[in-house]
């Protein structure tokens, strides 16, 4: 199916001239929409970024005072990424003379945003106790040098790291996590709000929770799978999680409207489209129905309409869910006003009914054969166009920045003669961007979009096997190597025009 979107994208010219995020041109330079030729206002203002998460690329685990994450334990404690693999260097982005390195190229390439986490352990080292001096003046400083590049922060004040006395605690599943989280929002907001004027809350608590599940099935003696979709053992639990991550959420824009803070406030959701492959049985159908409600429609219609999916909280409620507060809960998150969506998308995903489930709720993750993919799943951008339409006419048209939207492909990160080729990557790239501009030619008020990840890093419990950046790292050296989708990913950004073929 993605062949003749590959032909499609092949014949398309992308410039970053005209619109806020470009304009797609046939392949003989006519525009296909617009006539504008030179940067308008709202182009000037849309953020062109990447994006990057502070476990994943910091390094230094006890530099400053900082106090353990969860993931200083998985890795270093209990080896769940594999013998010897941890983050205590990761691309070593903590270090100053480094990160300046960076900036400098993302700066040379045309970045204009940075999405970067802060570390909730370097700020408050337990967790909840005293502020860490020495981590505020890190952070503050990092801001102060991405802008000194004209690179505008986004700041994500939550990218998985919860400190080890809070996880121990039962992390998000505690519902005290909305007040762990309120304090610290709090800190982040009374020590950055002049610098920073976007921030993302939280990410991904559906994956968070996937990936906290694969962790304890190793810790279990398990290989374990990484399910993003939570099957039925996990629904429950997986629920509550993102009920008090969303409560939690809410709090803290409360608290920072109340304190009368400047900027802008949202979360940012991995969104998933669902599909059924040719052939699905009514019982497939119902399971799809079901997982979007549990990765999309549990999020999105909370957050616009004050109210989860009653078929989602049936489900839950055949598990034997306490569901008492989840009226209110609902109700209390779309009350917050939220002033953007955040959107990660990486690709659909393909549901049915696994073989002999018992009655009930009943999931399982398949890529049919035949569909092209990359690490991260069907490489469906056609869907990326899908998803705008849908949140622009059943949510109301949000303003929606795009905070992560990215791929890896398997031994595509090869560095040969001083260079790395990333054809796929790169067309990747260029097929999202095209999707999101027609979404936007259609209405959609998307202010941003971010590639997933400036650099290759660490990927959580997969380690460093798996490479997602445009940035080549050499994980021995430290050196960095831009990749071609950074060279073209650059030239759009610069208003040139780009094809397909500029990736080979």
């Amino acid at each position: 199916m993605n062949t003749s979107l590959a032909a499609v994208a092949a014949a398309m010219t992308i410039s970053a001239s005209a619109l806020a995020p470009g304009t797609v041109r046939a392949a003989d330079g006519d525009p296909a929409s617009t006539t504008a030729t030179s940067r308008s206002q709202a182009a000037e203002d849309f953020r062109w970024g990447a994006a990057s998460a502070a476990y994943q690329v910091e390094g230094a685990p006890s530099a400053d005072g900082k106090g353990r994450s969860v993931w200083d334990h998985y890795l270093d404690d209990r080896s769940l990424a594999g013998p010897g693999v941890s983050g205590a260097v990761a691309i070593n982005f903590y270090d100053r003379a480094q990160y300046l390195q960076d900036i400098a190229l993302m700066k040379r390439l045309g970045i204009n945003s940075y999405r970067f986490s802060i570390s909730w352990p370097r700020i408050l080292p337990d967790g909840q106790g005293p502020v860490n001096p020495a981590a505020i003046a890190h952070y503050r400083q990092f801001i102060a040098d991405l802008k000194a590049a004209d690179i505008q922060p986004m700041l994500t004040l939550y990218h998985w790291d919860m400190p080890l006395a809070l996880a121990e605690a039962g992390g998000w599943e505690n519902r005290d996590s909305i007040a762990w989280f309120k304090r610290y929002a709090e800190v982040v907001f009374a020590n950055f709000s002049d610098q920073v004027d976007l921030y993302v809350l939280v990410n991904e608590p559906l994956v968070e929770f996937g990936m906290k599940h694969l962790a304890e099935q190793r810790m279990a003696g398990e290989p374990g799978v990484f399910a993003i979709v939570p099957d039925g053992p996990q629904l429950t639990r997986a629920l509550t999680t993102f009920n008090h991550v969303m409560l939690a959420s809410a709090a803290a824009k409360a608290s920072f409207d109340a304190q009368g803070r400047q900027g802008r406030l949202g979360v940012a959701l991995p969104l998933f489209p669902v599909l059924n492959a040719e052939g699905a049985t009514p019982d497939d159908q119902a399971s799809a129905a079901l997982a979007d409600g549990v990765m999309n429609r549990w999020f999105l219609d909370a957050i616009y309409n004050g109210r989860y999916p009653e078929d989602v909280v049936a489900a839950a409620r055949d598990k034997g869910a306490d569901t008492t507060s989840w009226a209110a809960d609902a109700r209390t998150i779309g009350e917050a006003g939220f002033d953007y969506l955040g959107i990660n998308f990486y690709s659909a995903l393909y549901i049915r009914r696994p073989a002999q489930a018992p009655s009930g709720y009943a999931v399982e993750m398949f890529t049919p054969e035949g569909v092209y993919t990359a690490l991260n799943g069907p490489v469906r951008p056609d869907q990326f166009k899908a998803l705008f339409d849908r949140i622009r006419t059943d949510y109301g048209n949000p303003t929606i920045f795009v905070t992560e939207n990215g791929a890896g492909f398997p031994n595509e990160d090869t560095l040969i003669d001083g260079a790395v080729v990333d054809t796929r990557r790169c067309r990747y790239i260029l097929d999202h961007v095209s999707a999101m501009q027609a979404a936007i030619r259609d209405g959609s008020d998307v202010q941003g979009y971010h590639v997933w990840s400036s650099h290759d890093n660490l990927e959580w419990l997969f380690g460093y096997g798996s490479r997602f950046g445009m940035i080549h790292v050499d994980f021995d050296t430290q050196v960095r190597t831009p990749k071609r989708s950074a060279e073209v990913y650059g030239r759009l950004i610069r208003g040139e025009a780009v094809t397909a073929a500029d990736c080979e």
